[in-house]
């Protein structure tokens, strides 16, 4: 399991864990990032926000939002 700024362009990831509280999860959650989610990351520069694709939009995370979504590659 690893966190979001460590998946590379084109990987496929399911959520596994998000580490934080429960207002910012709520707000994940109504994004479409929950536990168990299936998520395409778009871009990861190692700088910068990174941008996933989950269902048919895409959502742009600041790497220290990202640190907090945890999954593996699928």
């Amino acid at each position: 399991m690893k966190n979001l700024t460590e998946f590379n362009k084109s990987d496929n990831i399911k959520i596994c864990y998000v580490s934080c509280g429960q207002n910012f999860r709520r707000r994940l959650s109504e994004l479409g990032l929950f536990d168990g989610a299936e998520i395409e990351i778009i871009k990861n520069d190692r700088w910068g926000p990174i941008i996933v694709k989950i269902f048919e939009s895409k959502i742009a995370l600041g790497r220290g939002e990202a640190l907090k979504v945890y999954g593996n590659k699928i």
